[in-house]
């Protein structure tokens, strides 16, 4: 970051300070007293959207639209740089989240290190996100808007969207991707489908918390997962509009689990229970993540987890209608092993969700020429969204993987 960025956003903070109310805290005893506690403080980021965030930041911002084939209207935010030599990087987020959970830390965030390390960096929003409602004639209360799964995130959404970053910034050579959970998903399902694309689009990807095979997932909402199959028939049969978009949900989850410092702790409990029990999220981190979770999907994407948790990793399965759709009784599976671009991964030996067993058979299963490196976090309190969210995420992820990006790039010059 510049001098004059960071003049910019220590004098934003300052006047915030005095000019808006406190809404983070160091400890959840602060939050009892969080009006008039010294020790409390204004955040942006807990209320802000993430175009402001990033403004506010310090940072320069673009947004762009660009409309599926199918409809939908995505949103791609950019965070330009004026360094030619490094290339794009594309970040992708997970399930229920959105291109927030790429800033929410400040200047300790994953995509404004990247930006001050020199790269063009651009955050995506797949379909039924906060940031991409849009569509040419549905809209959320609509069912038929709610039919979509991760095949079409993935086969659609991502192709689309990395297309809209070559074409803005195509001299800077092929994309570095960076997916976090289903972010990553996406990315393999679309370089197993599309190798020869995938190959000419991207030239790394990172994939932080890889969802691939879930079979070790130690979660006990894997046991739950089953159910979101029957409440998808369940919604199609009685033509129910689905109520987990980012509208409902975050009506819903904001308030109520800021209302108090132990309805703070019962709502983090309640996803750690999904993420893993022990976090390095700090209570003043607590507001910026809820104000960016959740931000809305289908039950048809959630079916992914039903399938993955019994070692499957295929299209969506449409019953007696796969002979029509694919050709054959039985979804096809998503072959990694055709996956044709180095590959670095990141995973924690702690995470609940995304297990360290199932990164290290996604990482034997990909082609040995394209294993790059792996990073792994060992701590005993560091989960999923500790990749994001947590208190020595730059120290523990984002250095790290800079680092190793920095090196990918040094090599090959050196090759070519």
């Amino acid at each position: 970051m510049s001098y004059l960025h960071l003049i910019f956003t220590c004098l934003f903070v300052a006047f915030a300070k005095c000019e808006y109310e406190n809404n983070v805290c160091p400890t959840y005893i602060d939050y009892i007293n969080i009006r008039n506690n010294t020790d409390c403080w204004y955040n942006f980021a807990a209320v802000d959207k993430v175009p402001d965030i990033i403004k506010k930041s310090g940072y320069p911002f673009i947004e762009y639209k660009v409309q599926t084939r199918d409809g939908y209207i995505l949103t791609v935010f950019r965070i330009p740089s004026v360094n030619k030599k490094k290339p794009a990087v594309f970040m992708l987020h997970g399930v229920q989240s959105s291109a927030g959970i790429f800033v929410g830390l400040g200047r300790s965030s994953l995509a404004f290190l990247l930006s001050d390390a020199g790269y063009d960096v651009w955050l995506g929003n797949y379909r039924g996100t906060e940031y991409s409602e849009g569509h040419t004639h549905l809209n959320a209360s609509m069912r038929e808007y709610w039919d979509y799964g991760v095949d079409e995130i993935a086969l659609i959404d991502v192709p689309l969207m990395l297309r809209l970053v070559t074409h803005h910034s195509g001299y800077r050579g092929k994309i570095i991707y960076v997916g976090h959970s289903l972010g990553t998903t996406a990315a393999m399902m679309y370089a197993s489908e599309f190798p020869m694309e995938a190959r000419k689009t991207v030239q790394l990807f990172v994939w932080i918390s890889p969802a691939y095979k879930l079979t070790h997932m130690r979660s006990p909402y894997r046991v739950v997962f089953p159910l979101f199959r029957t409440a998808l028939r369940f919604s199609n049969h009685l033509n129910l509009v689905q109520v987990i978009s980012r509208g409902y949900s975050s009506r819903l989850t904001r308030p109520t689990c800021l209302a108090s410092p132990a309805l703070m702790l019962l709502c983090l409990n309640v996803l750690n229970l999904f993420l893993g029990p022990f976090t390095e999220i700090s209570p003043e981190t607590i507001p910026v993540l809820l104000n960016q979770l959740p931000s809305g999907t289908s039950f048809k994407t959630l079916t992914y987890l039903s399938e993955a948790v019994k070692g499957n990793f295929k299209k969506f399965d449409y019953g007696g209608r796969n002979m029509m759709k694919y050709g054959t009784e039985e979804p096809p599976e998503y072959d990694v092993s055709k996956i044709d671009i180095p590959v670095i991964l990141a995973y924690s030996a702690h995470d609940w969700a995304t297990s360290k067993d199932d990164a290290m058979e996604l990482y034997m299963t990909l082609s040995n020429h394209v294993r790059y490196g792996r990073i792994e976090i060992n701590k005993l309190n560091f989960n999923h969204f500790d990749f994001l969210f947590g208190k020595n995420s730059r120290r523990l992820v984002a250095e790290p993987l800079i680092k190793m990006i920095e090196k990918f790039q040094i090599e090959k010059k050196r090759k070519f």
